[in-house]
């Protein structure tokens, strides 16, 4: 394998080039890599094919649509994305309220329909399988679904919007209608993965919400979804559970897995960035539940004046290196596609994503956050471990962050990013090699060894 480092920075330029590794001239050790701490695994990168993403796209010309998928998901051009979550009725980034099923105190689900879907999620999601398996790439697409709410008529508000609580009476009729979505999707030629049982349980907000607190989703989650899946024959469907941000994720996983019967079958605590870092909630969250995965699973920012503003992606990685130095197995981002107004969208939410797309002018805008998961997602493959590392604490304290994994070929791949305004220099250790790094400032580089 080629020795290499993988480079962007702000100031020079400089997307995704390649340079040379040159051996040890620097005496500072700026990183050491502990090839022998072997962490958690890694599933993978992705996004969120929402109503809006989809509608986004297929306002842009046959070329623009290809070129914008090809930048998610082609192995060798893109950014090797081979995950996807996938919204259960409508949510913020949908172009329509909608529902499932419309027809109130429907409890046999007859009007279950998915034909909003079919307009742009599913053609959306089949185009993106088809990028990944073109020139030959076997890696399945682990698609994982939840609500945004409930039917209007299913809760004790009786609308989608403005949080409200499943009815009790509700439940398995619930439960049923998640399982109708998995088995229409599969219809499709769509297998989904995982299933959670509701997007972010303890906010009320304008757009489809609904509340649960711990109790309730830990009771739905035993006593009717995973009995639900058990009978259609989908025990095999990993269950996630929170979906919500990661300051108060230890709480709920307490209330939930405390449970050591339902622990056993729930797959993953799934978290979202809006709370802030609150890194160590994972590593407590880990300590106390070693045998469940944590999963990132939403973030995004508010859509700047600029968009080429280069603070974005180092947000976004600084969020990564925190959350996979922290346990983490899976990454994702929220919306794959928007237009330059945040939309096409119901909900007046200002948020941006990694790619936009000018329908007017028929171009396409990569973001810095597209670089900087670049510099993770292209390199970093499904069943990589975590590696522990030792980064040099000055370094630190002027701006350096880093991670590191070895891939399921042996490969090492470590990720620096220097946020500081001023070059880095110094030496990076692993094993018995040792080669010489500088990054410019508010750069990123990814070293393959």
């Amino acid at each position: 394998m080629k020795k290499r480092m993988v480079y962007t920075a702000r100031d020079a330029g400089e997307r995704f080039v390649e340079k040379p590794l040159s051996q040890n001239r620097q005496e500072r050790v700026l990183l050491k890599i502990c090839l022998e701490e072997v962490r958690q695994e890694i599933l993978g990168f992705g996004g969120a094919f929402t109503d809006t993403a989809a509608m986004a796209l297929l306002h842009m010309n046959k070329e623009m649509q290809e070129k914008a998928l090809n930048a998610y998901f082609d192995i060798e051009t893109g950014l090797s994305y081979n995950m996807g979550r996938v919204p259960i009725g409508c949510c913020d980034f949908s172009t329509v309220e909608y529902s499932h099923a419309e027809v109130p105190a429907d409890k046999e689900l007859a009007s279950y329909s998915i034909e909003q879907d079919r307009r742009g999620m599913i053609p959306l999601i089949k185009e993106a399988k088809k990028v990944m398996e073109k020139g030959g790439r076997k890696e399945e697409l682990l698609l994982y679904a939840l609500p945004w709410s409930p039917p209007g008529w299913m809760k004790t508000n009786g609308k989608m919007n403005w949080g409200g609580r499943l009815c009790p009476e509700y439940y398995e009729t619930m439960a049923d209608y998640l399982i109708k979505f998995i088995k229409a999707y599969e219809e499709e030629g769509i297998c989904l993965w995982g299933i959670a049982a509701q997007n972010e349980p303890i906010e009320i907000q304008r757009w489809a919400s609904c509340e649960y607190s711990g109790e309730e989703e830990r009771d739905f989650l035993k006593y009717y979804l995973i009995p639900a899946l058990e009978r259609a024959g989908y025990q095999e469907k990993k269950v996630f559970c929170w979906e919500c941000n990661k300051d108060f994720m230890r709480k709920r996983a307490e209330e939930i897995l405390t449970d050591k019967e339902l622990a056993k079958k729930i797959f993953g605590i799934a978290f979202h960035w809006y709370s802030g870092d609150y890194f160590d909630e994972l590593e407590k969250t880990h300590r106390k539940f070693p045998e469940i995965q944590l999963l990132a699973t939403e973030c995004c920012v508010v859509m700047p004046k600029d968009l080429k503003e280069w603070s974005v992606g180092e947000r976004y990685a600084h969020d990564m290196i925190g959350d996979f130095n922290n346990w983490t197995s899976a990454w994702m981002d929220w919306n794959l596609y928007l237009d330059k107004y945040s939309g096409p969208q119901i909900a007046g939410n200002p948020c941006a994503a990694p790619i936009i797309l000018d329908e007017e002018k028929q171009e396409m805008i990569l973001m810095s956050s597209y670089y900087y998961i670049g510099h993770f997602s292209r390199y970093i493959k499904r069943g990589a471990n975590n590696l522990g590392i030792v980064i040099d604490k000055e370094a630190v304290q002027k701006g350096l962050e880093s991670c590191a994994f070895r891939n399921p070929d042996g490969e090492i791949v470590i990720v620096m990013m220097n946020v500081s305004e001023e070059s880095m220099e110094g030496c990076v250790q692993a094993g018995e090699e040792t080669f010489d790094v500088k990054l410019d400032s508010h750069s990123i580089g990814t070293i393959l060894l």
